[in-house]
């Protein structure tokens, strides 16, 4: 149909996305059926495979975002094992203080007691 009268009988203009039925029945009249169906065939194809490059480089991007996020949270993870290996280091010499002086007190209460019963022997 022609755009014009399509535009006088419809109201509006024709989409040019959509092959109208004439167009259809003139490119199989001229050329062949099998040929306007390899065209529509390569057609889908072509489309399907930008959709799926498209697709790809949508999931890519997301990946990448991914990696980054754990990226950040791995060398968090690590800032802390490092925080931590510090706090355990010092506890563990603060105990060895702690272990010295139980021993001098040991030493004392055990020299004390040992001066009490020598006095009491006495």
């Amino acid at each position: 149909m022609n755009p014009a009268d399509h535009v006088y009988k419809y109201g509006y203009a024709p989409s040019r996305e959509l092959m109208e039925i004439d167009h259809l029945m003139n490119l199989v009249e001229r050329i062949g059926l099998p040929a306007v169906i390899i065209g529509a065939c390569m057609f889908y194809i072509w489309k399907t495979q930008l959709a799926h490059r498209q697709e790809i480089s949508d999931w890519s991007a997301k990946d990448s975002k991914a990696d980054e996020r754990l990226i950040e949270v791995i060398k968090e993870q690590n800032q802390r094992n490092e925080h931590f290996a510090t706090a355990i280091s010092g506890l563990t010499v603060s105990n060895k203080d702690v272990v010295k002086s139980n021993e001098r007190l040991a030493n004392e209460i055990k020299g004390m007691a040992e001066a009490l019963i020598t006095q009491r022997r006495i």
